[in-house]
């Protein structure tokens, strides 16, 4: 992308906002100029010509033993391409890890969301693991009750 002022934009930011909605942050180092766009980061890939990583999924990546951290890029990239996916999130890496074999209910997702950080991942990881363990294709609301109830002895409120 050119700014008006003929230089090139430089992507400076790509936030995760949701699970579904990146941020990227562009700006002109000529005049200053910064633009920012929302986007569903599966539909991101009109914005780069290569694999980028998200904020937080390059913290995540960088966490890694150093050992480790090439091993897993390579298959987060290689699974992102088959995909034809250009923005990788943590979404995007979790699903590399299980190659896509379970997906998410869109309200399963939205209730992994409001669950604190420090217990989400490995939320995510125990019901995907229980999904393919019982040959399920996707994490439903009714599986996370089930497993809520299982670890923690807590289950919804009847209605």
């Amino acid at each position: 992308m050119h700014c008006a002022c003929g230089s090139d934009f430089r992507c400076e930011v790509i936030e995760e906002w949701d699970d579904a909605h990146i941020f990227v942050l562009y700006g002109c180092e000529r005049c200053g100029v910064r633009v920012g766009i929302e986007t569903d980061h599966r539909k991101g890939g009109v914005l780069f010509d290569r694999p980028v990583w998200t904020d937080d999924a390059r913290h995540r990546l960088d966490r890694l033993p150093p050992y480790v951290e090439p091993l897993v890029r390579q298959e987060v990239e290689d699974y992102a391409k088959r995909n034809g996916i250009a923005v990788v999130s943590i979404d995007v890496m979790m699903e590399a890890g299980n190659q896509g074999m379970v997906s998410w209910h869109p309200d399963a997702k939205c209730r992994l969301s409001r669950v604190p950080g420090p217990v989400r991942a490995m939320a995510r990881v125990e019901l995907e693991r229980t999904a393919q363990d019982r040959g399920l294709s996707e994490v439903t609301v009714e599986l996370m009750e089930e497993i809520k109830a299982r670890y923690f002895g807590m289950t919804a409120p009847r209605s």
